[in-house]
């Protein structure tokens, strides 16, 4: 046999002896998987379609603030039901790849009305975006109904307090006659009359309005109606403001609120009453 015809066979066998197994073979096989991934890539992004064509900063559905409740729930309407944020684009996507969250433009906007109402009859207009880009979860007709039950629950709350408000300050002493007196020391004299039934802590204050400022502050415990009478001093209410003038002043009340249970102290002002003093 002739020895070409046996390198011929030794070349053969070296590469597998296969048609198509030579190293051109190769090298093209090496270039095809390349070539795949860089494919697989590119389809893998042009599957996400509107991906990168994000809705610009100025969308109504991205600037809830600007629409009342009625003219949000418009906009939601006029919302296009496939515009969607991408896991790629909402979120840290490139600290966590495929932790970002993605959804439903038009279901964003039915969330923060459910946030505004707590409407859960609007949850079946949440629609979940499903995607290997991210978590669509924070945007599903469960989440909405989440939504829906905690703000109707603080609702409730909210109401339970207003009511236990409404109680502990029920007969509170108030202002029921008011007199001042012009003295011959160009001082003038105040009477406050206070008529109520809640036993507690109050605060008449005296204020000059115009300067804010503060003339009288007295504190006391009441449990029964009181006549409060006090000098008000004519250098204290003038100032340095030259005369003659006339002076806008107001007297309140304030009943000092003791904590009750898990609502701290506060105070609740029963009264204020407005009057002027005039200086010559």
């Amino acid at each position: 046999m002739p020895w070409r015809h046996c390198g011929s066979s030794y070349k053969s066998l070296r590469y597998g002896g296969l048609p198509g197994s030579g190293p051109h073979a190769i090298l093209r096989r090496m270039d095809l998987r390349r070539t795949s991934w860089k494919t697989l890539a590119m389809l893998l992004l042009s599957a996400s379609g509107t991906v990168l064509a994000q809705p610009s900063t100025d969308s109504p559905t991205l600037q809830y603030d600007r629409y009342n409740t009625a003219q949000l729930e418009a906009v939601c309407e006029a919302t296009p039901p496939n515009a969607y944020a991408s896991g790629m684009t909402d979120g840290a996507w490139f600290s966590f790849p495929g932790a970002g969250r993605t959804y439903y433009y038009r279901s964003a906007c039915y969330m923060e009305l459910v946030r505004r109402t707590g409407r859960a009859d609007l949850c079946p207009k949440v629609i979940e975006r499903r995607s290997l880009w991210g978590d669509g979860s924070s945007h599903s007709p469960q989440r909405c109904q989440d939504v829906a039950k905690a703000y109707q629950a603080r609702q409730k709350q909210d109401a339970l307090d207003l009511a236990s408000y409404a109680q502990s300050v029920a007969g509170a002493f108030k202002i029921t006659g008011f007199k001042v007196t012009p003295l011959p020391n160009h001082n003038w004299r105040l009477e406050v009359r206070t008529e109520g039934t809640r036993a507690g802590n109050y605060v008449l204050e005296v204020k000059q309005i115009r300067d804010n400022k503060v003339l009288h502050r007295d504190t006391r415990a009441l449990s029964q109606p009181q006549t409060w009478a006090w000098e008000l001093e004519r250098a204290s209410v003038l100032g340095t403001t030259p005369l003659p003038n006339i002076f806008p002043m107001a007297v309140s009340m304030t009943f000092q609120v003791p904590a009750n249970g898990s609502r701290p102290a506060g105070e609740h002002i029963t009264v204020i009453q407005n009057f002027t003093l005039s200086a010559e």
